[in-house]
């Protein structure tokens, strides 16, 4: 039987396969798209990430088939913090009656309950990894931070701005955890083998949790 997720993408959003190629075959999205500016400055995503905002477009999309829901703008929701992130999940499960997951939550769970170092990849500027960083129970885990400085979506969409694995080599930790929409599902393999950490992103683990909920 098909399960349906619905997906709340922000209309800059260009990376929609990233979380496809995470499904398996009896797995569907429903995505609907909220206007956005692109712009990457702290006070533009933090009024584009309103809950009732969000909530609008919604009706794009078939309620009654969900299976559960995605939220999956990392930049807004990490900017509006901590309590927003709990509330968008609670707004949306009453609403919908299904499971809700935020996706810096699935980031947040997944570095919170591992016990060894981690290195951190981050697609954005200093303001939006240093309050991501604030939400990390155990700072101590942390080895190293890579800031990329994107500038854009398109930017964390390619590819070719991160598959420089030479940064990465010499990592004292065990794994190395990606955040934001960056799409690492067609170098993953190889960046894995090159600086021998297993690789984690938030697409990943965002589709890899909603699956688990459903099931």
């Amino acid at each position: 039987m098909k399960k349906y997720i619905g997906m709340a993408w922000p209309s800059d959003g260009l990376n929609d396969s990233e979380y496809w190629s995470y499904l398996s075959a009896n797995f569907e999205l429903l995505i609907t798209r909220y206007p956005v500016s692109g712009s990457f400055k702290k006070e533009q995503l933090i009024k584009e990430g309103k809950i009732k905002f969000v909530s609008q477009f919604l009706k794009n999309i078939k309620l009654d088939n969900l299976d559960a829901l995605i939220l999956c703008d990392f930049a807004s929701s990490v900017l509006n913090g901590k309590n927003y992130i709990l509330k968008s999940e609670l707004f949306f499960k009453k609403k919908l009656n299904v499971p809700v997951l935020n996706i810096v939550t699935s980031s947040l769970n997944f570095i919170n309950n591992h016990k060894n170092k981690i290195s951190i990849v981050s697609p954005y500027k200093n303001n939006i990894t240093n309050t991501f960083l604030e939400l990390i129970k155990d700072k101590k885990i942390i080895d190293k931070i890579f800031n990329l400085n994107f500038k854009s979506e398109k930017e964390i969409n390619s590819t070719k701005n991160i598959i420089d694995y030479k940064k990465f080599k010499n990592l004292n930790s065990d794994l190395l955890f990606i955040g934001g929409g960056i799409s690492v599902r067609y170098y993953k393999k190889y960046l894995q083998k090159k600086i021998k950490n297993k690789i984690y992103s938030s697409p990943m683990l965002l589709v890899q949790d909603t699956i688990k909920k459903i099931k």
